[in-house]
């Protein structure tokens, strides 16, 4: 099932956004692949000092305007929100990550990924499909007690079509 836990049980779950996967350095916005992303100087305000890792996100549906906006020199950056889900730091638990992002003063546009533990399979079953009803993509989860990894998460979905995926395979 795709590296889905046959019971995910107190694992964390939260909304997988359809976004530009992000990281924050501390003073600057990198993509996974290196990217630099030049976002306004009022939007950089009241960054924190810390690593972060999450998502450009515009809403449902509107990748193309976030792409579109973040492209731009001249960014119109007023729609695009930051969503973190994690602190980058190697040697803490998640839990602890959390808490301490919990404690961060965050700019308006910044918002923190609610995650939330699942009761088991049916539970995730739900959430996945009250998120794809809404028009979202699906659900993330991540071990309770894991380390920080970029990738240390596992995509649930099962719902919507991976097109990328299935162009070749």
């Amino acid at each position: 099932m795709n590296g889905i836990p046959a019971n995910p049980a107190g694992w964390l779950a939260s909304i997988k956004y359809d976004g530009v996967r992000s990281f924050w350095t501390g003073s600057a916005f990198i993509s996974r692949h290196g990217r630099i992303f030049t976002p306004p100087a009022s939007w950089l305000a009241g960054m924190p000092a810390c690593r972060l890792d999450g998502e450009l996100y515009a809403g449902i549906q509107s990748f193309d305007e976030l792409v579109s906006a973040i492209q731009r020199k001249r960014n119109p950056w007023e729609n695009v929100r930051f969503m973190i889900f994690d602190l980058a730091v190697m040697r803490q638990p998640i839990e602890s990550r959390h808490a301490t992002l919990a404690s961060l003063s965050l700019p308006p546009h910044c918002q923190l990924v609610e995650h939330r533990p699942l009761a088991g399979m049916d539970d995730l079953d739900k959430m996945e499909t009250e998120i794809v009803a809404a028009g979202g993509e699906g659900v993330c989860i991540r071990e309770p007690g894991s380390y920080y990894a970029p990738s240390n998460f596992r995509k649930v979905k099962r719902l919507f079509p991976d097109l990328d995926r299935s162009i070749f395979d």
